[in-house]
């Protein structure tokens, strides 16, 4: 029995959990996928939007507009990288200027702060390989970028600290009301079912929250469409190109094409918007990148492709029909609160939304503040923002700071074990290159792949072949069924 059952490790979710652990509460997070942050939250932007494009009025102005006021103190307290660089909304034309005026104006009407249209010399100045064309833009300082997973990492381990409990590769296949309380079944990767019974549960389900919701509701029905973005990033030598984020004037189909830094100090262009059928259809297409690639240069003309290092497509949770956020309890299913339909700006609104739903969810469950909350998160360190001294020092300390695994991205074998032993532990290869950014880098892990996995195997306990890429049955060396039937050690010191 537990109090809440969180349904989804992305951000809306482990920012609900975040929230909620102040509380004296039983709560548990379940995730069909092998970590925190695999879905929506994880291919995104990354961009925290200042709140001039959505409607006002909607829950989207709202959310979007507290949650973005909430990202500076947040990446203090928990330690996760945010930037407010700022972003620009660029009118190539002075047709264009009077799309620029209208998010202006509306902006001011949802309460975003220090709002203006800057002109050309102004805006090239900020902006130097910006298209010579460019007229004029809307300067947004309240915009910033941050890394999707990292936030989420800080809101699940803070929340790991406090007594959350987390269950991955966990599937709900279905919800159902006993007596005043919600019975939840769950499949295990084993193939094995099992019954969790909660007082609340929270739909953080992301692309899958319509058909949960569709478990409990018949009142508010709603479908989900799957909307894919594609994107291209380049190597970090273009990680100043810009220094803002750079948008061109929205459509009908979302925020269109950007350019944008990363905190991660990478360059990204993208996304387009294309409906798919299924939910798991995160691949991309010649054509979808070549458009992406011609759009973007109406931003930057010489774009260097040559330096593109990676593609990568993610999937939007939208309700078509109805597109503003879905969020709250249906009339029919009381103690079930939706987070649905939450696309863009779903990332900038989780820390509000979370937040909101504490406080309505405790003051139900009429739950006391833990008296030993643990409210701070020390940011993780990585080897590669070292100085030269803080880098000895750390050898000294342990020396498998001195051990690099990842050449690219300069990630040492003590970032990787303590990624290992986190409180909300990693356990596969994709998981540890989103904590650490191992195999992101210009190689794509061709040098640090072995050695990632040899370190996963002695910390968790497991053989090689034991260890999975992602899910539960994406083992990347194959044992005692497959074409190995001895593997060589790996040596750390040796080569790929």
């Amino acid at each position: 029995m537990y109090d809440v059952v969180i349904v989804g490790a992305g951000i809306a979710g482990c920012a609900c959990a975040h929230f909620l652990a102040r509380y004296d509460l039983n709560i548990l997070v379940v995730d069909a996928s092998y970590d925190i942050a695999t879905g929506t939250t994880r291919a995104n932007s990354g961009i925290v939007h200042g709140g001039y494009d959505p409607e006002p009025g909607t829950l989207k102005a709202r959310f979007n507009i507290e949650g973005s006021r909430m990202y500076p103190g947040l990446a203090r307290d928990l330690g996760f990288d945010f930037r407010q660089n700022g972003s620009l909304v660029v009118a190539f034309s002075e047709e264009e200027r009077p799309n620029i005026e209208k998010l202006y104006a509306r902006g001011i009407t949802n309460g975003v702060e220090g709002l203006r249209i800057i002109e050309s010399d102004e805006l090239h100045e900020k902006e130097p390989l910006l298209n010579p064309a460019a007229v004029a833009a809307l300067w947004v300082p309240t915009g910033g970028i941050v890394d999707p997973y990292g936030i989420t990492l800080a809101f699940a381990e803070t929340a790991a600290c406090n007594g959350v409990t987390f269950k991955f590769d966990t599937c709900v296949s279905d919800i159902r009301r006993a007596e005043n309380n919600w019975e939840l079944i769950i499949d295990n990767p084993e193939g094995t079912s099992q019954t969790l019974e909660a007082r609340i549960v929270i739909n953080a389900a992301g692309l899958n929250s319509g058909l949960l919701n569709s478990y409990v509701s018949k009142e508010n029905d709603f479908k989900i469409t799957p909307r894919a973005g594609e994107y291209l990033l380049l190597d970090k030598i273009w990680g100043n190109a810009f220094t803002s984020t750079v948008f061109q004037v929205p459509t009908a189909a979302g925020k269109g094409v950007l350019v944008s830094p990363t905190v991660e100090g990478n360059l990204l262009i993208g996304p387009n918007a294309v409906a798919r059928e299924h939910t798991y259809e995160t691949q991309t297409t010649n054509e979808g990148l070549a458009q992406i690639l011609k759009d973007a240069s109406k931003t930057w003309v010489k774009i260097p492709a040559g330096d593109i290092i990676t593609n990568f497509a993610g999937l939007r949770s939208t309700c078509v029909e109805s597109p503003d956020f879905h969020l709250g309890e249906p009339a029919d299913a009381p103690g079930f609160f939706n987070i649905c339909g939450f696309d863009s700006p779903g990332l900038t609104a989780a820390p509000a939304v979370g937040k909101y739903f504490a406080e309505i969810i405790s003051e139900r469950l009429q739950a006391a503040e833990k008296p030993a909350y643990i409210d701070h998160r020390d940011a993780p360190r990585h080897l590669s923002t070292m100085s030269d001294s803080e880098i000895a020092l750390a050898v000294a300390e342990n020396p498998a700071w001195g051990r690099v695994v990842c050449r690219c991205e300069q990630v040492s074998e003590a970032e990787i074990v303590e990624a290992l032993r986190s409180p909300v532990p990693a356990r596969t290869v994709d998981a540890i290159k989103w904590r650490t950014r191992a195999g992101m880098g210009r190689c794509q892990a061709g040098f640090c792949l072995p050695l990632t996995i040899e370190l996963i195997a002695k910390e968790h306990g497991i053989e090689l072949t034991q260890v999975c890429k992602g899910s539960h049955d994406s083992r990347l060396i194959l044992g005692e069924r497959g074409f190995l039937n001895e593997l060589p050690h790996i040596s750390m010191g040796g080569a790929c």
